[in-house]
């Protein structure tokens, strides 16, 4: 199957589309990426569409790939043409007939070129990956079988076997506008290894060896991405990692997983201490969703400490709040002169990305989709619009037509230089109007904070768990969360945010001086010089694939020292300046 005349512009449309979503994309493993096919890239699948534009653009040495799309979205004439043009390749999901699927792979792996398939079988929202479909294994061990030869295929085909590469797309905040994304290659998994056993006649080999690939590219996949067993850790790694790196760019993407995996695997570990932490940390990102606050915004505001819930605010805090609100509007303001221009030809289309998500709230794997596609659509009539206009005004000049398609271009780089700065500008300037007012609200108006924690599902529920379900389980109906003022729960933010910080370090500090061990990933555990626990003995005689995965201990002190390596601000004394539980409000250790 050929790739049409669109493959190439859709990828190359799909790459500015992220580059304007996404302000930092890094792709570490390329030497693990062969020069040539036949490849399999199998990679996880968070993010809707965006998982295939970032892979399109992220892979080393220019393979276009074939993708694996479900055939509903074939069914339109014009959309399944274009889809066909572009190489993709349909999947029957209703009868699973893989006649058609495996044809056209095998047709695509015989011409060295390659195929991008998401094993997980769909997009979804979860705190780790959902179980692999077993799709992937198959179609490459039975490309091996479909090279040596049968009576159906009329006998043995030239070419090679195909090696799949797991590819892990781990996202730093998967909806969000201006986010980072880092890109995982691993090294490649030859079919030598499952060749002999998968074209054994004895029953049942070749679906053993099915499920021993799978197994591996499951294995794989988790290293490079971050997988925690419910929300509550989740959201506890997420707040545990912004105290410790103040600014998102403080901690190296390089480092991403890593970090905010040992945070996963440290918050499952069973210690009194650390569980009441995951628990303060889990509370604090629920305050922060339904006060529509981010830590980020947060770190740069310094208030005392004595935002007691039993005495009323002082005016020092009252009026500091007010200066930073007068601060960040005077930085706005400084910044509008250079900034309005661009930002008034994009508010549109700001608008209707912010509209677009609003039509799948609850499907959060879908939103930035949508922000994505509703802003690209509008962006293909603004552009040219203003070109047109733009050359009208110059039609008297004989370079009109250069000239316009210049400016417009200058126009959306000069944009893109400038998003950030403002973008970040503006949500400073907001946060701090909020807890201004919040700060300033008389105490009687807050809302009781064990009210909220006892009906927290109501204001900051829980993505709803909609893939990787059994088929008999209906998923969740989505209730849309209820919304309460800022100004309400603004000093419960600050105060467990205090509190968050002070815990954290507490712990991190305590790991430091001990020699206690804490949970780790196996793979963690073996690359830090930990303990990779024992098989139990009631999954001794399982596959591997049917046992749960290994676990690991690691020394608490190498994990703070982990942590500290990749950029992490504890408390060493008062010696170090900016020291963020004193940023916050608290004590130096």
């Amino acid at each position: 199957m050929p790739f049409g005349f669109t493959h190439g512009p859709l990828v190359s449309l799909a790459n500015s589309a992220i580059c304007s979503f996404f302000r930092q994309i890094e792709v570490y493993g390329s030497e693990n990426v062969p020069d040539h096919g036949p490849i399999i890239f199998a990679s996880s699948h968070a993010n809707m569409a965006l998982d295939p534009a970032v892979l399109s653009n992220t892979i080393p040495h220019g393979h276009y790939l074939h993708y694996w799309v479900k055939d509903s979205l074939f069914k339109n004439p014009a959309v399944g043409a274009l889809l066909r043009n572009a190489g993709n390749i349909a999947v029957d999901r209703k009868t699973k007939n893989n006649q058609m699927l495996f044809r056209g792979t095998f047709e695509a792996l015989a011409l060295g070129e390659s195929i991008g398939v998401f094993p997980e079988g769909t997009s979804h929202t979860e705190p780790h990956m959902i179980p692999l479909k077993d799709g992937t294994s198959w179609a490459a061990l039975e490309y091996v079988r479909y090279l040596k030869g049968t009576e159906e295929n009329a006998g043995p085909k030239k070419g090679k076997k195909a090696v799949v590469i797991p590819v892990g797309i781990a996202y730093v905040d998967k909806r969000k506008y201006r986010s980072r994304v880092v890109v995982h290659y691993a090294e490649p998994i030859s079919m030598e290894q499952f060749e002999a056993q998968f074209l054994s006649e004895k029953e049942g080999e070749s679906k053993l060896a099915v499920k021993r690939l799978t197994w591996m590219i499951d294995i794989e996949l988790k290293k490079m991405t971050v997988n925690a067993p419910d929300w509550d850790t989740a959201f506890a790694a997420q707040m545990a990692r912004e105290l410790l790196w103040i600014r998102e760019d403080d901690l190296a993407l390089k480092d991403y997983v890593q970090v905010s995996q040992t945070l996963v695997d440290l918050f499952s570990t069973p210690n009194e201490s650390i569980q009441s932490l995951k628990t303060l940390l889990a509370t604090y990102h629920r305050l922060l969703t339904s006060s529509r606050l981010s830590n980020s915004v947060l770190s740069g505001i310094s208030l005392s400490s004595t935002l007691d819930p039993s005495i009323p605010v002082s005016l020092p805090n009252r009026f500091s709040t007010l200066f930073y609100f007068i601060k960040d509007t005077l930085i706005v303001l400084f910044h509008l002169p250079f900034f309005i221009v661009p930002m008034l030809i994009h508010i549109p289309i700001y608008v209707v990305g912010i509209l677009g998500a609003s039509l799948v709230e609850e499907e959060l794997e879908t939103q930035a989709q949508m922000k994505v596609v509703f802003g690209l659509l509008l962006s293909l009539i603004t552009y040219p619009v203003l070109f047109f206009l733009l050359w009208s005004a110059l039609k008297g000049l004989a370079l009109g037509v250069v000239l316009a398609a210049a400016t417009v271009w200058g126009l959306g780089r000069y944009h893109g230089a400038l998003i950030d700065e403002n973008y970040n500008a503006m949500k400073r300037l907001v946060a701090s109007w909020r807890l201004l007012i919040g700060i300033w609200t008389p105490r009687a108006s807050e809302f009781p904070l064990p009210s909220f924690l006892e009906s927290y599902k109501s204001f900051a529920p829980d993505p709803p768990k909609v893939a990787g379900l059994d088929p008999s389980t209906k998923p969740e109906k989505y209730v849309k969360p209820k919304k309460l003022p800022s100004r309400v729960l603004v000093k419960h933010v600050l105060r467990t945010r205090l509190e968050a910080a002070k815990q954290l370090a507490k712990v991190l500090l305590e790991l430091e001086s001990t020699e206690g061990t804490v949970n780790a990933s196996f793979w963690l555990a073996e690359e830090f010089q930990g303990q990779v626990l024992p098989v139990p003995k009631d999954e001794e005689g399982l596959n591997e694939w049917e046992r749960e995965l290994p676990r690991g201990h690691r020394n608490g002190r190498e994990v703070v020292g982990f942590l500290r390596g990749r950029g992490a601000r504890l408390g060493i004394g008062k010696s170090e300046e900016g020291h963020w539980v004193a940023s916050s409000g608290g004590e130096e250790e």
